[in-house]
């Protein structure tokens, strides 16, 4: 992989990380919102080594740990865990775009799920009520829209470009 690749990654799950914490967090539709990081990450695990998609998922979640109110860990942790389900899933995930569709919203439920049952061991009192219910429903279905959108964009900075003959 190359650097610039990992730079372009970086950069992207950056600015998903500011959108997060300042734009979506608050545009909260029937008591939900899109994990703009998670999807991210989703999407960028189709185009990096899985070393460095490891990487990626820890770094993004525990920046989001760091400027939230999670315990440190918890989202680091869910989004390693969903960044290596993304990397084992293989060729799969891109066959069509159906496939590549119903893949975002598998591993947003599965990431939002994990962070459901991962922070009842932190007591987090996640999995009470109806609004996680409502959360664990909805969030893959803005993320799918959202991806819809964002996928092309993700692919066009984190493809590799062939290189003009010499």
């Amino acid at each position: 992989m190359r650097s610039r690749t990992a730079l372009w990654a970086l950069a992207v799950v950056g600015i998903a990380i500011i959108l997060q914490t300042t734009l979506f967090d608050q545009l909260a539709l029937f008591g939900a919102y899109p994990d703009v990081v998670l999807l991210v990450v989703i999407l960028c695990a189709r185009y990096l080594d899985p070393n460095f998609t490891l990487l990626l998922g820890f770094t993004a979640g525990l920046s989001l740990d760091l400027l939230g109110t999670s315990p440190i860990g918890l989202l680091a942790l869910v989004l390693t865990l969903v960044a290596y389900a993304v990397t084992r899933s293989g060729e799969w995930t891109d066959v069509s775009a159906i496939t590549s569709i119903f893949s975002t919203l598998l591993f947003s439920l599965m990431g939002v799920a994990l962070l459901a049952l991962i922070g009842t061991l932190f007591n987090q009192n996640t999995t009470a009520g109806e609004a996680t219910l409502r959360t664990i429903l909805l969030l893959p279905v803005y993320n799918t829209i959202l991806g819809f959108f964002l996928a092309p964009l993700v692919g066009r900075a984190l493809k590799p470009r062939p290189r003009a003959p010499l």
